[in-house]
């Protein structure tokens, strides 16, 4: 089903610049969208379509099939929330409880309906310390989460973010992805403009890129960023990732399709001539020409002197605890693959961090003895700071664990609600031993 969708959608400013020419656009419902493009593209125009904050000279906008009209407008802005660029534009109350109540009040819900949802997201969004707070004196990633908190306070079907993340150092990005992510897992549509690559390339289930008004191209990440030209034409960069693998391509040490992550980076190596030049933790003296067997030792390869399993010849002397290479690899090092344990904390709406019974996390920990532990989720990363555990995976947690595991570490996981399902689902795309414990409190 389609959430949003423009048809020859045209703007024009009063001053007679052309900001929008013929744009179709559609974000189907549940996807994850990032629109790309250089300032001056008409990103923020077009976003100003989506809840009738403008509206078009030309062509039309539909929210979930129907045309948008004076009529019923409030209805439209019911189901697609607006969060602007700049934070500020956005908060106006003299507290951050008022501000965020200010959407359910003008949804004509009852004094206690309000309190309710605005409680559930000051909690959700972690948030709650603010509540009495003006907003005024914020710093800028607290009042972008305030602004994203009072949008989800009215529960719309779309939530469009125009650069959500510009001015955030990376844990306020870290925190406001996992955020976007979570809603998204509840079924909501995520449409966000950025101009960082990177995050769209991982993040986005489809690319619109914008330029000069104009749909530039559009389609999945792998296909966007695999078209080096374009991506140059549009006034955009490559992500790292893509950089990284067309040098190695251009050597001859990768090859297949683009990579938009680690994990498949990683896999478009061509094992036999990376081995010829990887670097091994020496666990004996070891002078160059030497045999070695190599093995996976807490994730990292080791070399001994030996013939047995995986061998190579050292390509130079060294001691105890150096790295050295090694040449003429015969075998594959068995991954030592280690396993993913994933702690699902309950959602918020489900009780959060407070229906856990903490007693049976420290039983799991201590049964599992993992080396990494990551967070997911609102009310995983809140169990985790009222229990006093730190996180060693805080960014990109999925992958993070993934090749962790892949390096033989074990690994657990807290994610909150259905994003525990989400880890299972990729942790069996790269057949990594997954095991999930359910947390409440009557267990």
């Amino acid at each position: 089903m389609t959430a949003i969708q423009t048809i020859g959608l045209e703007y024009v400013y009063e001053d007679g610049t052309s900001a929008l020419s013929g744009v179709n656009f559609e974000a189907k419902k549940g996807e994850k969208v990032a629109v790309l493009g250089p300032n001056g593209s008409g990103k923020t125009t077009l976003f100003y379509h989506f809840n009738g904050l403008i509206k078009p000279a030309k062509g039309e906008v539909r929210i979930f099939g129907e045309n948008i009209n004076d009529a019923d407008i409030d209805k439209v802005r019911k189901r697609v929330g607006l969060v602007f660029q700049e934070s500020d534009n956005q908060l106006f109350a003299p507290t951050v409880f008022e501000d965020i109540a200010f959407g359910p009040r003008n949804l004509r819900l009852s004094q206690q309906e309000v309190k309710e949802r605005v409680d559930h997201v000051l909690h959700r969004f972690d948030i709650e310390p603010l509540a009495k707070k003006n907003p005024a004196n914020l710093s800028g990633g607290q009042k972008k989460r305030v602004a994203i908190a009072g949008v989800v306070a009215m529960e719309p079907d779309v939530l469009v973010l125009d650069e959500p993340t510009s001015g955030m150092d990376a844990g306020g990005i870290t925190d406001t992805i996992g955020i976007l992510d979570e809603l998204n897992n509840d079924g909501k549509t995520i449409i966000i403009s950025t101009h960082d690559c990177d995050l769209a390339a991982g993040w986005a289930d489809r690319i619109y890129i914008l330029n000069r008004g104009k749909v530039f191209r559009s389609g999945i990440p792998r296909h966007i960023f695999s078209d080096e030209k374009l991506v140059s034409e549009a006034g955009l960069r490559q992500p790292v990732i893509v950089q990284t693998y067309r040098e190695f391509r251009a050597r001859g040490i990768s090859k297949g399709e683009v990579p938009l992550s680690v994990l498949d980076l990683m896999e478009s190596f061509d094992g036999a001539r990376v081995m010829n030049v990887r670097c091994a933790i020496l666990g004996c003296v070891i002078k160059a020409g030497d045999h070695v067997s190599l093995k996976v030792e807490d994730g990292m390869i080791v070399a001994c002197k030996g013939e047995s399993g995986v061998t190579g010849i050292a390509m130079f002397d060294g001691n105890i605890g150096d790295d050295i290479a090694v040449k003429e690899v015969v075998g594959n090092i068995e991954q030592m693959t280690g396993k993913i344990t994933v702690i699902r904390v309950p959602a918020v709406i489900e009780g959060g961090s407070r229906a856990v019974n903490m007693d049976k996390v420290r039983d799991i920990l201590d049964k599992n003895k993992s080396k990494k532990i990551g967070a997911m989720g609102t009310s995983a990363k809140a169990l985790m700071n009222k229990m006093g555990i730190k996180c060693d995976l805080e960014f990109d947690v999925i992958q993070s664990a993934m090749l962790a595991a892949l390096r033989g570490l074990n690994v657990v996981v807290f994610a909150s609600g259905g994003m525990a399902q989400r880890v299972m689902e990729k942790a069996g795309e790269k057949k990594i031993n997954c095991q999930c414990f359910v947390l409440a409190d009557s267990i």
